[in-house]
């Protein structure tokens, strides 16, 4: 069983290590645009990059990827795993134009979610999880109704959307935005309806407190959003 609570120096909460079992099996599965396999190629080569972050792109030792991937996925993949800060919206066009928009924010999606789980395990001080055993099946390939442009680098929901932009940002693939925000939201609040609250009562931080933290996290992280 993955995350399995006996690795754990302290107790963590169900909720939370149910939630990362949930996202991480996601992983491993068919998306909306990439197979199984595909996709937890991309999460091994953006461990690969983020464990060497501190090493300059070009002295860190790389392999190659267990699954044949498009070279501007084996490029995004890296460089949103380890080197957030230099994204710019040129790069991102770039690679948008040959894998498409909806591929990138998948790819995406799934390099967020392996670099939380990571950072997770790394906070805990014990190893990273395996990654899961890739799954057969095909991408659905459906696209959303109800996307438009606000400027952002890709098509987002435009219609009845209440949530905040971080969460419409992966909007064009919502099984990317469930299997992310499923576990992030576990991890910063406890439950979805608690993330969307203002005022908490339930958790030793409070609400201003705790995003407090977050920028703070997001700055020396050199988080550009």
């Amino acid at each position: 069983m993955s995350f399995d609570a006996g690795r754990f120096p302290v107790p963590v909460r169900e909720d939370m290590t149910a939630a990362l079992r949930k996202s991480w099996a996601d992983i491993g599965r068919a998306g909306t645009w990439w197979t199984g396999p595909e996709r937890v190629a991309v999460a091994a080569l953006a461990r690969v990059e983020r464990v060497q972050r501190n090493e300059p792109p070009w002295s860190r030792n790389r392999g190659e990827p267990d699954t044949a991937l498009p070279e501007k996925a084996i490029e995004a993949a890296r460089k949103i795993g380890a080197d957030p800060m230099h994204l710019d919206r040129a790069w991102a066009e770039e690679i948008i134009a040959e894998l498409g928009d909806a591929r990138y924010v998948e790819l995406a999606s799934v390099v967020v979610t392996t670099v939380a789980a990571d950072a997770f395990c790394e906070a805990m001080g014990i190893e990273h999880e395996p990654l899961p055993e890739p799954e057969t099946g095909e991408p659905t390939r459906e696209r959303p109704e109800g996307m438009g442009d606000i400027g952002a680098w890709v098509p987002v929901q435009v219609v009845d959307w209440s949530r905040a932009n971080v969460a419409r940002a992966l909007s064009l693939v919502p099984a990317g935005v469930r299997t992310f925000f499923r576990m992030v939201a576990a991890m910063y609040s406890g439950t979805a309806t608690d993330f969307e609250k203002m005022v908490w009562d339930h958790r030793p931080l409070t609400r201003p407190q705790v995003e407090l933290l977050a920028a703070r996290v997001s700055a020396l992280n050199q988080c550009f959003y």
